[in-house]
Formats: C-alpha cells, sequence, structure tokens
C-alpha cells in the first residue's frame, strides 16, 4: 500500500549526474511509491492540468531515455524505468478515474469487487442498467449523441461529489461515487463505440 503521507518530492531534489539518471538514483526514484510523489504533486483530486503537464515534461526531459545513449547499459535500464515510471504517474493523474483509485488507495479505502466494477448498491445498479440500456439502444447519431450529453452530465456531476466528499473526509461515500464513476466511465467508453458504429450506418 502507498504511503497515506504524500511528501512534495521535486525531481530536482533527487542527486543526479549529468544527464539526469544513474543507477543508484533509480532505486531512490523507486521509492516513491504513488502517482502524486514520482510527479512532485499534491495528492489531490483537483488537479491542475496546466501544472501537471509542467511536472511530467520537466520530469520526462531529465530522464528521457535518448538522453543515456552512450552512458552504460545499468544506466540507460534505469532510465528506462523512470521513463516509464513518469508515464504511468502521468496517465493515472490525467484521468479522474485512475486518480480518484490512486486517492482512495492512499486513504487505505478499498473497493469491494474486482477494479471496482461490482456494483451492490441497488440504486447506482439500477441508475446504471438504464443507462447501458439506452446506450444498447442508440442506434442513430442523434440517440448517440443524446445519450452521451446525459452520460457526461453525471460524469462531471459525480467528479465533482467526489471531489467534494473527498474535502470534507466523507469517506463513507468515497466507494460509491468511484463505482459510479468506474461505471459511466466504462458508459462513455462503450459509447465511442456506439458512435463509429452510428457513423458508418451512415456512408
Amino acid at each position: 500500500m502507498w504511503k497515506k503521507k504524500c511528501n512534495l518530492v521535486l525531481f530536482s531534489e533527487i542527486p543526479m549526474r549529468k544527464g539526469g539518471a544513474v543507477v543508484e538514483n533509480h532505486s531512490m526514484f523507486k521509492d516513491l511509491q504513488n502517482p502524486f510523489e514520482i510527479l512532485g504533486m499534491e495528492a489531490t483530486f483537483d488537479v491542475d492540468q496546466t501544472a501537471l503537464d509542467a511536472a511530467y515534461f520537466a520530469r520526462q526531459s531529465l530522464a528521457h531515455p535518448d538522453r543515456f545513449i552512450h552512458h552504460s547499459e545499468p544506466e540507460r535500464q534505469a532510465a528506462t524505468a523512470q521513463a516509464s515510471s513518469l508515464n504511468s504517474a502521468y496517465e493515472t493523474l490525467k484521468n479522474p478515474t485512475l486518480r480518484a483509485k490512486a486517492l482512495l488507495t492512499l486513504k487505505g479505502i478499498e473497493i469491494q469487487g474486482e477494479e471496482g466494477k461490482s456494483v451492490q448498491d441497488p440504486q447506482v445498479l439500477e441508475e446504471m442498467m438504464d443507462l447501458q440500456e439506452a446506450v444498447f439502444e442508440a442506434h442513430s447519431p442523434q440517440d448517440v449523441s443524446r445519450i452521451e450529453n446525459q452520460i457526461q452530465d453525471r460524469y462531471l456531476q459525480v467528479i465533482l461529489s467526489f471531489g467534494q466528499a473527498l474535502q470534507k473526509n466523507l469517506n463513507r461515500e468515497l466507494p460509491g461515487l468511484f463505482l459510479r464513476l468506474t461505471y459511466l466511465s466504462k458508459l462513455k467508453e462503450d459509447l465511442k463505440v456506439r458512435q463509429t458504429q452510428a457513423s458508418l450506418k451512415m456512408l
């Protein structure tokens, strides 16, 4: 489990040899166990995208494997591992659902069911089944667009609610909100498939 306290760790504070990464520093980098630490970001749900981009590109410019082409094999491997960790952390913090899951892990809150996909709350289950049925029955581009707007509105509402619950330490509400967020994210992906199918039928 990740450390619950997220220390602000600046990449520049990690002692580096010329170019940005060396073998011994790779072991230090590995000690940064969550995406917020890896990117030196505050562990919060409301991540500033501009600040996130800046943190990622600043660190990636130091750790990019292309900078270590003429270094030793262990150093090249260390740089590759660092770059991979940075990419993974960046993708996690960019995505609200993955970011929410990361914060739940930091708080030690477990989600029942594999990957949080098992919905046991009857109200949440009914809501998601209704939306899933609507996605399945959407055939025309107009239908798809209408359902897309509905899902996007609910998705944004859940994101807002999750952030507020997190700020107020309403930990008992967080798992249910996370499940809704996970399900709505999945429906958004399903809808993209529907959009493609609807577009192909119009050709």
